[in-house]
């Protein structure tokens, strides 16, 4: 009779102790929350991180391939800040084992660079991310030989964050045994990538990450729909008018899910009501203000000019043209990304969320391009849609004028053309398929001191 109680027991514990090991492998914990809303912004959870990478493997990644990226993930354009482990921008949860995922900061925090100091902007469009080389950079170690089980546990013994005998037996068990199947299928929804020019810093294109995933099949077509991030501040005074560049969607609801679904949220797992905080904390907040003097003569001087030339018509808050659609035939700036959200993608969005309390119903195809509010527009370099623009005094160049080739992805400001300015980094070859820079001809024929004055106005907003 003893042994048939020992033998229950023991089949007993060993149930508990698959059901222990399956609710700390594989059920969600819950996502990471903070109680000041600009921290829960920086790194809170939006429901990224459900494929994403293994956080134990990820933070060892840069003591691992130092020779490959002896910056860190800063050299991917991630902005960190003094007293926190993780960049701004990536949370961790457990999902399965702990996972690194983005939330709204990944895109929309930088910095720029005067007389030596760097400061840092909240809603800003990071122009320094290079997403795509980031996820690259993660798909190649994983064929490394030099990425095993034994490597990372003791680079985290080497660092001082030694992992536990339970973390360690799932990490050459569990993760490492499913690493490559992981991320091979990363790999697969990604060969779109390299049939196009690359994005580079500051640049993403949703558009085809959306059609790989509703199995369009973009691998096998050059459409190309890149795009320039977005400032994210001043929501409310956009309430009126469509969302994203081309003006595709009316509501600020399907936006943010939209955004959050394409940085690697899933529709079972987003985090709704942590995105609507940050959504309610950003309606208000503000964009920066510019950090030089100003001339007030000549900005009341640049505002005459800046009405002379019709550019409030589209871009002032109350304007009835603000946050309206302008047809690319009359921008004349690059189709690309217009023209590949056609009926076809509308008709996928519609779906979204279908199975759910939420589904998107707003979205439509236009054929142009949203007229933007210019807050903080001093900020948002490189410009037009697609990022092909570098400055705003090249914007006020006719397009024959306008760098053929340029450097982004770096934070030293330029007070005089307005932008930041690089000697080095990833050039922009606006001859390639979606870089083309141009149209938006207003203003390019002013004179040369109008030109200045318009800039002085253009740097107070």
């Amino acid at each position: 009779m003893k042994k048939i109680l020992f033998l229950v027991f023991f089949v007993l514990l060993g149930a508990a102790l698959v059901l222990e090991y399956k609710r700390l492998t594989i059920k969600p914990w819950p996502a990471t929350h903070f109680d000041d809303v600009v921290e829960h912004f920086k790194y809170g959870s939006i429901g990224a991180e459900v494929d994403g990478f293994p956080y134990d493997i990820w933070r060892e990644l840069p003591t691992l391939f130092a020779e490959e990226i002896p910056q860190g993930y800063a050299g991917f354009g991630f902005v960190s800040e003094e007293g926190h482990d993780l960049p701004i921008g990536v949370s961790v949860r457990r999902i399965g084992v702990d996972r690194v995922g983005f939330n709204c900061a990944t895109c929309h925090v930088s910095t720029y660079q005067v007389d030596g100091a760097e400061t840092l902007v909240l809603g800003a469009p990071n122009n320094k991310l290079d997403i795509q080389a980031y996820i690259r950079f993660l798909v190649s170690t994983t064929k490394d030989p030099r990425l095993t089980a034994d490597a990372v546990i003791a680079s985290a013994q080497d660092n001082g964050r030694a992992l536990g005998w339970f973390d360690r037996m799932v990490l050459r068990a569990v993760v490492f045994p499913r690493l490559e199947t992981e991320v091979s299928g990363l790999e697969d929804g990604l060969a779109w990538m390299d049939s196009r020019p690359d994005h580079g810093p500051g640049r993403t294109d949703a558009g085809n990450f959306w059609r790989e995933r509703w199995g369009l099949e973009p691998a096998g077509d050059m459409r190309v729909g890149v795009v320039d991030f977005p400032s994210v501040w001043n929501q409310r005074i956009r309430l009126d008018g469509w969302f994203h560049w081309d003006g595709n969607n009316r509501s600020l609801e399907e936006r943010n899910f939209s955004a959050a679904l394409a940085g690697g949220a899933s529709e079972w797992l987003l985090e709704r009501h942590a995105i609507q905080r940050v959504s309610d904390w950003l309606m208000d907040f503000p964009p920066p203000d510019y950090p030089l003097p100003l001339d007030a003569a000549r900005v009341t001087q640049g505002r005459a000019i800046y009405e002379r030339a019709g550019c409030h018509t589209c871009h002032d808050t109350g304007s009835a043209s603000l946050g309206q659609v302008t047809s690319a035939d009359i921008l004349g700036t690059d189709r690309q990304r217009t023209d590949l959200f056609d009926a076809e993608m509308v008709s996928y969005f519609s779906t979204v969320g279908e199975k759910y309390s939420w589904q998107f119903r707003n979205y439509r195809a236009t054929d142009g391009y949203a007229n933007m509010p210019l807050d903080g527009i001093w900020m948002r370099a490189p410009y037009l849609h697609n990022g092909s623009v570098p400055t705003l005094a090249d914007l006020l160049s006719p397009p024959d004028d306008r760098p053929r080739t340029f450097f982004r992805g770096c934070t030293l400001f330029d007070p005089e053309k307005v932008g930041f300015t690089c000697d080095a980094g990833f050039e922009v070859d606006t001859s390639l398929t979606g870089n083309g820079n141009g149209g938006h001809l207003w203003g390019t024929d002013l004179p040369a001191d109008d030109k200045a004055l318009l800039l002085d106005y253009l740097r107070s907003l």
